[in-house]
């Protein structure tokens, strides 16, 4: 463990370091030991909230290290006005923070405090979008597909949540996308005072939490969104706050994978099959009636293809899974491998 040095002065440190002793009110706790290394983490947490300084703590198995951080950045974001964020790398520990630690603190805390699951925005259904798909059924989904959608509508008429989570079966990917709360539709002007918006009223559930839990991928998500950017002012997700980082092995890993710019054959493919699929000839571009567009989807499917296999066929995959690009116009663009860019385009 990687400590800073105890603060004897401070009293907040050391009513963390009560709450952790062996007389303190964790020690009356059922099924509750005494540990010294958790009393000594959750000091050295308090000390580095309270001096605004990283810390890096590598705590073995049973020290209780979840208990260990959250006690002090709980009260330290209660008694500062500030916004404590946990970020994990798996739900499994997500789900034992907010059905266990954390209910477990609420018990023994001598104050109130509320905490909140953060989900990316995609994970609600947007009520708005939903009734526009209904709308549109017969232009933008298959047979199959308008079915999943009808399904998706029973559900969203009495869901709480509103969220894949409360869905017992996973939707169609196809359909869920033409559902999905997307940014630019869904604001804090235009659905902000929705009570039908799932997005915006959780959104408020976290602003008026204490403790927000989250996983690793959506927080760099988030840190490297334009809109955050923002919104968040001076903090990292919101207006003074402090993150603490569990499964912090991870973190390099993930944040290397979301900052940035991603792009893939599948991922290209099902944005131009949105605006128009050759296939079962359905999408948003039928639904405006946009002739140009079908033409331009229909062709760009193919353009995304031949980059694709041109850049397979220059790159060697033989040491491994991936390959380093080290030069300017690896290969032509996709515009230019058969034919030339039109200023319609």
């Amino acid at each position: 463990m990687i400590a800073l040095k105890n603060n004897l002065g401070s009293e907040f440190i050391e009513r963390v370091r009560g709450f952790f002793s062996q007389n303190g009110p964790l020690s009356k706790a059922k099924n509750f030991e005494f540990r010294p290394e958790q009393q000594e983490m959750a000091a050295s947490v308090a000390q580095a909230l309270e001096e605004e300084r990283h810390l890096v703590v590598e705590a073995g198995t049973g020290v209780g290290k979840s208990l260990g951080y959250l006690v002090p950045s709980v009260l330290f974001a209660l008694e500062r006005h500030k916004k404590a964020i946990v970020s994990t790398h798996t739900i499994n520990l997500q789900e034992q923070l907010l059905h266990k630690d954390i209910l477990i603190l609420k018990k023994l805390l001598p104050v109130e405090f509320e905490a909140a699951l953060m989900k990316g925005r995609q994970n609600y259904v947007c009520p708005r979008r939903l009734e526009r798909a209904l709308q549109n059924e017969q232009e933008l989904f298959t047979g199959p597909e308008r079915s999943e959608l009808q399904r998706l509508a029973e559900w969203a008429r009495t869901t709480r949540d509103g969220s894949l989570s409360d869905l017992s079966v996973e939707p169609d990917p196809k359909v869920w996308t033409q559902v999905c709360s997307e940014a630019h539709i869904c604001t804090q002007k235009t659905c902000g005072q929705d009570p039908r918006c799932f997005y915006q009223q959780a959104r408020k559930r976290l602003l008026a939490a204490d403790l927000i839990v989250l996983n690793h991928t959506l927080l760099f998500i988030l840190l490297g969104s334009p809109d955050m950017q923002g919104e968040r002012e001076s903090g990292f997700l919101f207006p003074n706050d402090f993150i603490i980082f569990d499964e912090a092995h991870t973190v390099e890993q993930v944040a290397s994978k979301q900052i940035g710019i991603g792009i893939s054959q599948y991922g290209l493919r099902s944005t131009i099959q949105r605006l128009y699929n050759t296939r079962t000839r359905k999408g948003l571009f039928t639904v405006m009636r946009d002739a140009a567009g079908v033409r331009l989807a229909a062709e760009m499917v193919d353009d995304v293809d031949k980059f694709f296999s041109a850049v397979e066929s220059k790159s060697n995959f033989r040491k491994g899974r991936e390959f380093r690009v080290r030069e300017v116009d690896f290969i032509p663009s996709a515009r230019t491998l058969d034919r030339p860019f039109r200023p319609e385009d």
